[in-house]
């Protein structure tokens, strides 16, 4: 009989893979998952170092969550959101609106009082069920309602050098990346990239707080665009997949500016920095605003997924301010309704799933174990680095830390040498999912990861590195 590996291979095509790869590297057989480790058929047990592609924000298995899933498996699964209502869907956006404008945990966390915030710069909440969706969402919303506002050359999209929001066609058009790009070219729009990036180390940075001097060219490049700008569309802080890049948040503050000086909208892809990835619910949070940095900086469109359900189900939610609503609210005739639709809407499992993530976000200290254990984490790495000629540019903001492979006279790797992708293999050898990006290793595990399991996580990077590359 075929074992399990070999019928995979007849009939799955992995995500992200060059299936080639697979003949001598074959997936890992799961059989169950807690907390960060992956139990493997054979008994083995690895670290989910990567929060499975990020969502894990709450490792795999967390009660809470699951006990909120179990409670609306007893009322109903799914029911179609369009005319419909229930009071789970209400209460997440409830609790949405008001983490993302900012206020205090008491007030979106379990005991969150019913109703809408009487103020706050986000007003309404559009729900769909991936990433990439929320980000057409925006640009469709954006477009749509330049349009009728009377701004209808407002068409044009800019987005920042090194970017990534997705896999659909808008999603790639505004995303920087051709490693993931280039295939589909003939099928996406042009879009203005901006640059450079006041690429900083994180929050140790002297220059963190400080965008003053890449802000002229990238000024330049928006002044030709201010009449016809839709939005500009942006990770903010850390750029994720175009290697775990990290630039300063005072960035967001200057292009708020802008935008409000030229009628242009802000699109916030909070999608992999949100949700208290890097020590704050909305990465936006982290933006100095008129000198208090606890302020922060939020955009006309904020765009939250991945740890949204802490990795349970697909969800992913759209925020908008209800000045942007309020274009799109006139009588059926005038023909201004925003017409997008998902089936899974409002998924009655998923909108649990993200119920019980908040609760436990602002219940069980998350954002206070990432400061402490991020910084540790950041350091740990940091003095790995010192001691190898082979890791460079170590940086990390909150629960992320990443470095680039090297050679030992500090040049980059050939990358047909796929340095990284044997680093990756040899460290699930020693028990550790890490996936790098290129030669760009990085850790980004569940934000309650304890210490010991961070320690292990460097040990096992540390000891992979040496292993395929040496630690001169």
């Amino acid at each position: 009989m075929a074992s399990l590996v070999e019928r995979d291979l007849a009939v799955f095509w992995h995500p992200c893979s060059q299936m080639r790869d697979y003949g001598d590297f074959p997936p890992l057989e799961v059989v169950s998952a807690q907390g960060c480790r992956l139990t493997l058929q054979d008994g083995r047990q690895v670290l989910d170092a990567v929060s499975s592609w990020w969502c894990k924000s709450l490792g795999h298995g967390h009660p809470g969550v699951r006990r909120r899933i179990q409670q609306q498996l007893e009322r109903f699964e799914h029911v179609i959101a369009a005319n419909t209502t229930n009071e789970p869907l209400v209460t997440l956006c409830e609790r949405l609106l008001r983490m993302a404008n900012g206020e205090p945990d008491t007030n979106w966390g379990p005991d969150a009082p019913a109703g809408r915030a009487p103020a706050g710069h986000f007003g309404k909440v559009f729900l769909a069920d991936n990433g990439s969706t929320a980000v057409e969402i925006a640009l469709k919303m954006a477009l749509q309602a330049h349009a009728q506002r009377g701004q209808p050359q407002r068409t044009r999209f800019a987005a920042l050098d090194g970017g990534y929001h997705g896999e659909t066609v808008g999603a790639l058009s505004v995303s920087d990346l051709g490693l993931y790009s280039d295939p589909y070219r003939p099928l996406m729009f042009p879009v203005t990239k901006l640059g450079p990036l006041p690429l900083r180390s994180g929050p140790d940075d002297p220059r963190w707080l400080d965008a003053a001097p890449e802000w002229p060219a990238i000024e330049a490049a928006l002044a030709p665009l201010a009449d016809t700008l839709a939005a500009i569309i942006y990770e903010p802080v850390l750029q994720a997949a175009g290697g775990m890049r990290l630039y300063s948040p005072e960035l967001l503050g200057r292009m708020r500016a802008w935008a409000d000086a030229h009628g242009v909208y802000l699109i916030a892809d909070e999608i992999a920095a949100g949700m208290g990835r890097l020590g704050a619910m909305l990465a936006s949070h982290l933006a100095p605003h008129q000198g208090k940095q606890e302020a922060g900086v939020l955009p006309d469109f904020a765009l939250l997924s991945k740890g949204l359900t802490g990795g349970y189900l697909p969800l992913s939610a759209v925020l908008t301010t209800d000045a942007i609503y309020d274009v799109f609210d006139a009588d059926w005739s005038a023909r201004r309704a925003f017409l997008h639709s998902n089936t899974y809407t409002g998924n009655a499992l998923g909108v649990a799933a993200a119920l019980g993530a908040l609760d436990a976000y602002a219940s069980e200290n998350v954002l206070a174990h990432v400061s402490c254990e991020g910084a540790h984490l950041r350091a740990a790495l940091a003095q790995a680095g010192r001691a190898r000629q082979t890791l460079a540019n170590v940086r990390g903001c909150g629960m992320v830390a990443a470095v680039d492979l090297r050679a030992a006279d500090g040049r980059p790797l050939d990358p047909g040498r796929r340095t990284g992708y044997r680093v990756y293999r040899e460290a699930v050898r020693r028990g550790a999912l890490l996936r790098p990006l290129g030669d760009t290793l990085y850790l980004f595990p569940p934000l309650n990861t304890p210490a010991s399991d961070l320690d292990q996580m460097m040990g096992v990077l540390t000891a992979s590195v040496d292993a395929v590359v040496g630690t001169s």
